[in-house]
């Protein structure tokens, strides 16, 4: 455990808190729905979904969240416009967190956006993403809707190792969000593949040593696609997916993948999110969230 030397800013959204050092904030678990073939979701491009499954997997999401003393995102995956507006709205009415609009493309993401201003939610949501082709009439707009917060995502055929990510989000992605006039901006260091995750954990202590800003990252992009731990089980796939979140807790949040695994990885996380918390008190006699694991689940 260790404390980085310069001030590490925090995101504050809705009613999460994003960043900080090490311990001083629960992990924050961001959990994703109408993903390829999540089971609720029915129709794509008309936006029907099936509402007695998504709140039954939502609230066990919330409820473990809340239990364990941990923070929670809801990450909305969509490819049209009007139907991811449509789950946003469905999603900020049914539950209290904030939640990523995860439009396939700036076509998606920004009407979204938009719509979400009209209506009064932008203070719950956040864009994903901000990558290196977002144009600049895209940033105006996003600019325009006032757009407060926002993922930035590190992914460059050119930016394969940390010191590139470091160098894309300095010299490219900054200054995108700036442009837009971003407040709150939340980095995503761009998983590639499974094996390749070390990079991933790497970054983000780079971009918090040398930035201090909210970084973390996507394990679930990965460790799903992982077939060859199938041959042994539910509860082997289970452990898999909890390890290599475990492996990620350096991140100030993790995209662990679909809500209903929630119960295979937030009590793990919470556990050592709460680890972290304790040091960083009795040890370093350091400040930590009221709200925390360390007061819950011990």
């Amino acid at each position: 455990m260790f404390e980085y030397n310069i001030e590490q800013k925090v995101a504050s959204v809705g009613n999460v808190k994003i960043g900080g050092q090490p311990g001083e904030n629960p992990i924050v678990m961001v959990g994703t729905i109408f993903y390829t073939k999540h089971a609720a979701l029915l129709d794509e491009k008309k936006g029907e979904f099936d509402k007695k499954m998504l709140e039954s997997e939502l609230n066990e999401f919330v409820s473990i969240v809340e239990d364990t003393g941990m923070q929670a995102i809801v990450d909305v995956v969509g490819s049209y416009p009007d139907t991811l507006l449509k789950e946003c709205l469905y999603i900020a009415d049914l539950v209290d967190c904030p939640f990523l609009v995860d439009g396939l493309n700036d076509s998606s993401r920004i009407p979204t956006m938009e719509g979400l201003q009209e209506v009064g939610l932008l203070d719950r949501a956040i864009l994903n993403s901000i990558d290196e082709n977002t144009g600049d009439e895209s940033l105006k707009r996003l600019k325009r809707a006032g757009v407060k917060n926002a993922v930035l995502l590190t992914f460059s055929n050119r930016a394969y190792n940390p010191i590139n990510k470091i160098k894309l989000l300095k010299e490219v992605l900054l200054v995108k969000a700036e442009k837009a006039g971003i407040i709150n901006v939340i980095v995503d260091t761009a998983v590639l593949d499974l094996v390749s995750i070390g990079v991933n954990l790497e970054s983000t202590r780079l971009i918090k040593k040398e930035l201090g800003l909210p970084t973390g990252f996507a394990p679930a992009n990965a460790i799903y696609g992982w077939d060859y731990v199938k041959k042994y089980g539910e509860s082997a796939r289970c452990g898999a997916i909890a390890s290599v979140m475990a492996y990620s807790s350096a991140s100030d949040y993790i995209l662990f993948g679909p809500v209903k695994f929630a119960k295979c990885v937030v009590p793990s996380m919470a556990l050592i999110s709460g680890i972290n918390s304790y040091y960083r008190k009795r040890i370093l006699r350091k400040t930590i969230s009221e709200q925390g694991p360390l007061k819950k689940i011990f």
